[in-house]
């Protein structure tokens, strides 16, 4: 009980200077306590991810507060489940033409075995902010950590792992830009920096530095029909305890000509060097590409070609890639899209583990709208991808349909529905899955103060596999005295391998919270 009433005193401190802070502006913000009660069923608690991080117990469920301070000044405070191993929040600060400073945290949870004992918790904080003191002129950064702490599993299973039985480790990111602007021009500087440090494993420690150069801009003899982007970049990865150190390199172009409304040519160039210091091997990667798109008006075709080559020391790989299509639109009613790509590397050393490669994907979508209310959508993919050389083949389709219903004052129908097929051809046998995914949601609003809606996600995978998931929602949500609100959410989880009969899971969870809607003007 003292935990729930600090929690709770915290919360209406938040509630409190927020507002008394916002009498000189608009403020509103939304107060949200309720329970949550989960009751679960298993015999793998790993089976479904969706309830890794669902808590029992009282939560303050929502703090959340926008405002504006003064007449250029405006803030966002969003805090949810604060006081639960599932808490996250967010917070921004803007002053338009000035700037901006945002922040962000969350907390999750990865469950590893059967029983839920081996278990470890990953924190995420990211720092960011925007300065821009003149049109012309800004300056961009951010910092963000994540700690990951728990419990590691060897593999194979029982066995212990070289990199020990504990995660307890911090990686550390950061990014910082410089940037400026005249017209169509830009010329921009930036670093971006990496640590990572393992409690548990001293020679995994590695930090990594990176320089790099950017400029833009349209061209300076044809500028109405030529563009140019450039990108360079240099640095380092060391992993400092056993003196490893990799040199990075990169510079990529992308030139644009659009010689008439009709035509757009585009050349990619990518380069990229990794220089290994204790070795002396280099890796080298070239990347050709060239595209052509013709445009009407009713859409537009496009077809390209890249050349990829990956030279180290010991493999040489090459790789063809193709692409082709198109896209058709009849006003805002019907848009048609087809794609064809494909690849082929060739392993010209032979030394590669898995030699030459060949894939395919062909991509076909219509997206129809009837009415204004209604949209419809078809689409349809076909993937191959070919091992030639040790006689391995890997091939999908997948076929998927929606459909959208929305009426203002009445409510919304969302359904989505998929098949896919996958088989995989190896030298000693094959394995062959097929899915089934629905998933539907219906919301009603045509009760003034009241909204209710439904939900089912279900997922069928048959074959050689015998899977079934699904999960069921309901959830109302009821406004009285105007600014007071009463929410209840119903949901059951569900999961059965019927080929591995100890794997199973069934849950419920309800949601209860009651709320406050807080406004001044």
């Amino acid at each position: 009980m003292q935990r729930i009433a600090r929690t709770l005193g915290t919360a209406l401190v938040l509630l409190a200077v927020a507002t008394a802070g916002a009498q000189a502006g608009d403020f509103n913000g939304t107060l949200k306590l309720g329970v949550i009660t989960k009751d679960e069923t298993a015999g793998d608690l790993t089976a479904i991810q969706e309830t890794y991080n669902i808590y029992d117990g009282f939560s303050v469920s929502q703090v959340r507060l926008n405002g504006r301070l003064g007449r250029k000044h405006y803030f966002n405070f969003d805090l949810n489940e604060i006081n639960l191993d599932s808490r996250r929040g967010s917070f921004a600060y803007t002053v338009p033409d000035v700037g901006k400073l945002t922040a962000r945290y969350d907390r999750y949870r990865q469950l590893y075995d059967m029983d839920g004992s081996t278990t470890s918790m990953r924190e995420n904080w990211r720092l960011g902010g925007v300065l821009t003191p003149s049109k012309t002129f800004r300056i961009t950064g951010d910092y963000s950590i994540q700690n990951k702490t728990g419990d590691r599993l060897g593999y194979p299973s029982g066995t212990a792992s070289f990199l020990g039985s504990q995660y307890d480790y911090d990686l550390q990111t950061g990014n910082f830009e410089v940037e400026a602007r005249r017209g169509s021009r830009g010329l921009a500087a930036g670093y971006q920096m990496s640590r990572f440090q393992d409690g548990n494993l001293d020679v995994a420690k590695r930090k990594g530095d990176i320089f790099y150069l950017r400029a833009n801009g349209s061209d300076y003899f044809f500028p109405t029909k030529v563009s140019h982007f450039l990108r360079g970049s240099y640095g380092k990865q060391k992993l400092t305890e056993v003196d490893l150190d990799y040199q990075l390199g990169t510079f990529q172009y992308l030139g644009t000509v659009r010689p008439s409304r009709a035509f757009q040519f585009q050349y990619r160039l990518d380069l990229s060097r990794v220089d290994n210091m204790s070795t002396g091997f280099k890796t080298d990667l070239v990347r050709n590409d060239f595209d052509l798109t013709w445009y009407n008006k009713i859409g537009r075709l496009f077809g390209g070609y890249g050349y990829v080559t990956n030279d180290d020391d010991v493999t040489l790989t090459s790789y063809n890639v193709w692409r082709v299509g198109g896209a058709a639109a009849y006003g805002k009613w019907v848009n048609l899209k087809l794609s064809y790509a494909s690849s082929e590397k060739e392993d010209q050393a032979k030394q590669t583990l898995l030699k030459d490669i060949e894939s395919s994907r062909l991509r076909a979508s219509i997206h129809a709208r009837p009415s204004d209310p209604l949209t419809l959508g078809v689409s349809y993919v076909d993937r191959v991808r070919e091992f030639p050389v040790i006689r391995v083949k890997a091939t999908g389709q997948r076929y998927s349909a929606y459909g959208r219903y929305a009426e203002p004052g009445l409510g919304a129908l969302n359904v989505d529905y998929s098949y896919a097929n996958e088989e995989y051809i190896d030298r000693v046998a094959g394995f062959e899955a097929e899915n089934h995914t629905v998933t539907a949601r219906l919301d009603v609003e045509r009760i003034k103060d009241l909204r209710l809606s439904a939900g089912v996600t279900y997922l069928d995978i048959g074959k050689d596999l015998d899977i079934e998931k699904s999960i069921l929602m309901f959830e109302g949500n009821y406004t009285f005295l105007k600014d007071y609100f009463v929410e209840v959410k119903y949901n059951v989880y569900n999961y059965d391998d019927y080929v591995l009969l100890d794997r199973y899971y069934t849950a419920n969870v309800v949601w209860l919270n009651v709320g406050y809607n807080l406004s001044i003007d």
